[in-house]
């Protein structure tokens, strides 16, 4: 991850970062965490129609991913025209979610209070348009052997 340049789940000062300049292997990013919501919007204007994104809750203390399911429920991706809502704490470990979002409709919904005010863990999210610096990382993921993991 850090030769290709993306973001770990530590490297939250990586909010304020500029990706055009530090991370070549985006044309657009967005990253978030604790009470992170936002309202229905696409992206008209994107290079590249596609966006990946990757979330999940972490413990503050050590930035692992939960375990198990957590709840209060409610905190998720909406796509309000597909009338379908994910859930991020309805499923464990970290979840990778693909879409058009220059088409469709999507927003990060706000979080219940129990989640903004917990104080032992939090949410991270990041997005980003799939270029060919992007494809390229993922598509060694794909080839390495599990010896070549670490």
């Amino acid at each position: 991850m850090e030769t290709a340049k993306l973001p770990n789940f530590s490297q939250l000062k990586w909010t304020s970062s500029n990706p055009k300049e530090e991370f070549k292997s985006f044309t657009m990013v967005i990253v978030t965490q604790d009470g992170f919501f936002n309202k229905p919007h696409q992206y008209l204007n994107d290079l590249n129609s596609w966006t990946y994104g990757v979330f999940t809750f972490f413990f503050k203390n050590n930035f692992q991913p939960l375990p198990a399911v957590f709840t209060p429920a409610g905190h998720g991706f909406h796509f309000p025209e597909l009338k379908m809502d994910i859930d991020f704490s309805k499923k464990p470990g970290i979840m990778e979610i693909l879409w058009k979002a220059s088409t469709i409709v999507h927003h990060t919904t706000k979080p219940p209070p129990e989640i903004i005010n917990h104080n032992k863990i939090t949410h991270f999210g990041w997005s980003s348009q799939i270029n060919h610096e992007l494809f390229n990382v993922g598509d060694k993921f794909l080839k390495i052997t599990p010896t070549q993991v670490n």
